[in-house]
């Protein structure tokens, strides 16, 4: 009897010991599950230097601002770079948590919720440089056109007579745009600038104008409030700590004008290098072909006389296109103090000699800073977008120019236009202004702008005009 107890006991105990054995593995796993915070963005491999594949790992600059967003939430981010229209499947599919580096449509509302805004996206045209034909989007009519599979340029050609060519190689898209198998692409002008520099494609001009400007953002799925809740905290902690300004920073180099800051290191270390190359040569055929110095150093002459002329060249056209951004606001894309500057003095010249009036309306957005404080930055940016795009709009002469002048100021340059036409000017502007409808629910009414416009014949003696127009207000537009 005493034995049979004694079983009995082991035989508990053992039972106890197999429970445990089962039950803590899973009591584990539950806990790992449960504090896991983890978050997996997928990105297009095929937008270098944004978001691009660099030997299986994630790289760019929205990698690298998407890592800071986890940093500040508290949840490790992983970036897979992958096919992009793979990338959206699998989103909607539960595979993933979100797609990065994606601009709104109204077909992906329909499927996706959207962050804050993350990077400004300039949908562009890049055309061969012969190409004189194709200046804005409605010239691609029967055209061959290359957009990016699954990219957000397609719903710009919805209902459009246009041959579709879809892109699934930069290099290759670009070289066929070269070589005339493509009339025109769209893409983002940063990605398209950078693969343009990377590859050393040639006689590709890219339209200044954008088609279309919009602000990238992270999409989740539709409904998914807690994802994009955690998304946009994270956004809105590394815009105020200015983590996101560093981050730009640190990849503002990578912004190119067919030549990347990269590029100009390496394009400096080879030439240096054949330089040296060809010294070395040189001094050897002069060793051993000493009659035929003259002959040598001749055409050796010729040869970096014509080298030179082509940097020169090439110096004068990089230099022409950096005296023309520097003439252009990065925000509003319209012309800045500086070009207004220079564009004012030449017309007061021509007027002193034609004898033909000269209007200035400056212009002022009404109680901005206090729209700016209340809506934030990059609402405010789009409201400064939109009141610019209206102001460019309502002038027509070719000598006239919109400029943004400072923060929320605006001036406008009329050439030969008396005082009443410019008051015409000035009213048309505020009308518009106003009909975007801007709502500022701060002082619950509608973001609006003050002019005031002023007009002269110049001459010799009124020299001093412009600089005393800046703190005079002139006729106030009602």
């Amino acid at each position: 009897m005493k034995s049979l107890t004694k079983n009995r006991a082991y035989i508990v105990i053992a039972i106890v010991l197999i429970l445990l054995t089962l039950l803590l593995p899973l009591s584990n796993f539950a806990k790992n599950n449960k504090n896991e915070k983890k978050l997996i963005l997928l990105g297009n491999n095929n937008l270098a230097p944004i978001v691009y594949d660099d030997n299986g790992t994630a790289k760019g600059v929205a990698v690298d601002i998407v890592k800071a967003i986890g940093e500040k939430i508290g949840y490790e981010v992983k970036v897979l770079a992958a096919n992009w229209e793979q990338a959206q499947t699998m989103v909607l599919n539960g595979e993933a948590d979100g797609l990065l580096q994606i601009n709104p449509s109204p077909e992906r509302k329909e499927s996706y919720d959207f962050s804050s805004p993350l990077l400004k996206s300039e949908f562009s045209l890049f055309v061969h440089s012969g190409n004189v034909t194709i200046k804005n989007i409605d010239d691609l009519k029967s055209k061959r056109v290359g957009i990016e599979a699954g990219g957000y340029p397609s719903s710009l050609l919805v209902n459009k007579p246009i041959d579709q060519k879809t892109i699934y190689d930069w290099e290759t898209s670009f070289k066929e745009l070269s070589s005339g198998d493509l009339d025109a692409i769209i893409v983002d002008r940063w990605i398209g600038e950078y693969e343009l520099a990377k590859n050393r494609v040639k006689d590709i001009t890219v339209l200044e104008k954008p088609i279309e400007m919009q602000y990238s953002r992270i999409a989740v799925r539709k409904g998914d409030s807690e994802t994009l809740s955690l998304i946009n905290d994270g956004i809105k902690q590394i815009s105020e700590d200015g983590t996101l300004d560093k981050i730009m920073k640190q990849w503002q180099g990578k912004r190119v004008l067919y030549l990347t800051e990269d590029y100009l290191h390496l394009f400096y270390l080879r030439t240096i290098s054949i330089f040296l190359l060809l010294i070395a040569v040189i001094a050897m055929l002069f060793v051993r072909k000493y009659r035929k110095l003259s002959q040598k150093l001749e055409a050796n002459m010729k040869e970096r006389t014509e080298e030179l002329n082509l940097t020169n060249e090439r110096l004068k056209e990089a230099n022409l296109k950096l005296e023309r951004i520097s003439m252009i606001d990065g925000l509003t894309s319209i012309e800045n103090r500086r070009a207004l500057d220079i564009a004012y003095k030449k017309a007061w010249e021509l007027s002193i000699s034609e004898k033909t009036p000269l209007a200035l309306v400056m212009i002022d957005i009404d109680h901005f800073k206090i729209y700016n404080d209340y809506y934030g930055h990059l609402s405010g940016d789009q409201a400064l977008i939109k009141i610019a795009e209206v102001i460019k709009g309502v002038i027509s002469g070719a000598d006239d120019i919109a400029a943004r002048y400072g923060g929320e100021e605006f001036v406008v340059l009329l050439r030969n236009t008396t005082l009443e036409y410019a008051t015409i000017i000035a009213e048309k502007a505020r009308k518009k202004v106003e009909q975007l409808g801007i709502k500022n629910e701060s002082n619950k009414a509608l973001l609006t702008i003050s002019l005031g416009v002023a007009s002269i014949i110049p001459t010799v003696n009124t020299l001093e005009l412009y600089y005393k127009s800046r703190h005079e207000k002139g006729k106030r537009v009602k």
